[in-house]
């Protein structure tokens, strides 16, 4: 169990617990020292040293380690997301309240894509009455949906092949739900190019039953994280589980049902790989 639900999970997953969809629409300010630019915005001071780190990496290699660390930290405790697969983000629309279809951030800086052609993202909750405040996060305005709406669209976005992700807007309260793919998702991207984990890894890994397997290769392709080959020697597929970051989208595309997902926290090797 990941050390988020034991924190937020009372006893289960902390995506599925309701208390962390609550959250007040309106609250008074406490009194403090009043700060400028990034250093009022905890999230804008990640971004910012997420930048920094990036840059290290490749300048300044002896600094990377600390300044990555540093970036983990304010993410976690501000705005960062985790995996989750297609049975759980509908089990989420059950659970928010209400849900509206926006725009995605990543998919019009990464790919230009104009917003009418961009309506990937979810956000999730009472902040979502007042939309109107930040119209440069909701370009394109947004679309409510009922509870079986949402489902229905997720599935469809499952079926191109898109990641589902949930993200925090001051942790432990979940916001928001992205649905997209590598290397248009900065949150993936950030993961796997420079193993920063503003995204964490899901509560599931997946595992191929070879004698269903007819080696087909949907769930390579299907596969947003390296983690799924045919061997070429066998005609078979398999799942390298310390690269499964538990999507599920193998799964859901495998047709012969070869795919199945199992708990992480079952397996002692992968209880700690988040």
């Amino acid at each position: 169990m990941c050390q988020w639900c034991v924190k937020h999970g009372d006893g289960g997953k902390w995506y599925l617990n309701t208390r962390n969809y609550a959250q007040k629409m309106y609250k008074l300010r406490a009194r403090e020292v009043k700060r400028k630019g990034a250093e009022a915005n905890p999230q804008t001071m990640a971004e910012d040293l997420m930048a920094e780190a990036i840059e290290a990496r490749t300048v300044d290699p002896a600094n990377f380690p600390m300044l990555k660390e540093r970036v983990e930290q304010l993410s976690q405790a501000v705005h960062f997301g985790q995996v989750i697969t297609l049975d759980e983000v509908t089990a989420i629309m059950d659970i928010a309240y209400p849900i509206a279809k926006m725009t995605c951030a990543c998919r019009r800086h990464v790919r230009g894509l104009s917003n009418e052609k961009n309506f990937f993202c979810m956000g999730l909750g009472v902040g979502m009455f007042k939309w109107e405040r930040w119209p440069e996060t909701y370009r394109g305005g947004v679309e409510f949906l009922s509870p079986g709406e949402a489902k229905q669209w997720l599935r469809e976005v499952n079926k191109m092949g898109m990641v589902h992700t949930f993200w925090t807007f001051g942790t432990p309260y979940i916001g928001g739900i992205c649905n997209c793919e590598y290397p248009v998702c900065l949150g993936i991207r950030n993961r796997l190019d420079y193993d920063i984990r503003v995204l964490i890894k899901g509560e599931w890994v997946a595992q191929v039953d070879g004698s269903l397997c007819t080696g087909c290769g949907t769930c390579m392709e299907r596969c947003q994280f390296g983690a799924v080959k045919v061997e070429v020697s066998l005609g078979k597929a398999s799942v390298n589980m310390m690269k499964c970051f538990g999507c599920g989208l193998c799964e859901t595309g495998c047709k012969n049902g070869a795919v199945t997902m199992i708990d992480r926290n079952s397996l002692p090797v992968l209880r700690e790989v988040w």
